[in-house]
């Protein structure tokens, strides 16, 4: 598959934002490991909680872990910039680096990832972005969500290139309309729906 220009910048930067994002956590209390291989193919990636602490942000968007009445974590996700503004660099916006052992059973699988989010109750957005990306699958695999008022799932699918994948991120990106910029996010759930029509990665 062919990579955009401005993909050769993005997957390299993101890599070092991921590795700064969850790195040093990992190394001083241990991976926050979901299950073992058998257990994330049978019952997916489940991202909420704690771990939407350690969620990294690219230019042009913040994210702020926040509490609601129900005493329930969620992370506060604000555009200041619209995605896709030739003044960027091209990242995933705020996003979550999968683990390697999540890798590792995710690896020759379609996935299907779902958000669970809602428009901030202040400045919330009326849309947002949403993407997962693996090797191969760059800035063009962005797909756009119109929000309704309320949390609510919003999924995608992803069809993956490689068998053998080094990176996944899932990664949101609010519009960045004045005054209507901001998604509380809750929950990335990521699912194994197919086995994927794949090859290996180049070297």
């Amino acid at each position: 598959m062919l990579l955009r220009s401005n993909d050769y910048i993005f997957y390299p930067l993101m890599a070092a934002l991921a590795a700064c994002a969850i790195g040093i956590p990992l190394v001083i209390t241990g991976a926050d490991r979901i299950g073992v291989t058998t257990d994330i193919r049978e019952n997916g990636i489940t991202i909420s909680g704690d771990r939407l602490q350690h969620l990294a942000a690219g230019e042009g968007v913040s994210t702020q872990l926040l509490r609601d009445q129900d005493n329930r974590l969620f992370a506060r996700i604000s555009a200041d910039i619209e995605r896709g503004n030739p003044n960027l660099t091209a990242s995933a916006g705020v996003f979550d680096a999968l683990r390697p052992y999540e890798l590792d059973a995710i690896a020759g699988f379609d996935l299907r990832v779902i958000y669970v989010l809602r428009p901030s109750g202040e400045a919330g957005a009326e849309t947002v972005d949403l993407g997962f990306f693996e090797d191969g699958l760059g800035q063009s695999y962005w797909t756009p969500h119109a929000l309704e008022d309320g949390t609510g799932e919003y999924a995608l699918t992803v069809d993956a290139p490689y068998c053998n994948p080094t990176f996944g991120w899932a990664g949101v990106w609010p519009a960045a309309e004045a005054g209507a910029n901001s998604v509380d996010l809750y929950e990335i759930r990521i699912e194994i729906i197919a086995n994927a029509d794949c090859t290996d990665r180049p070297d």
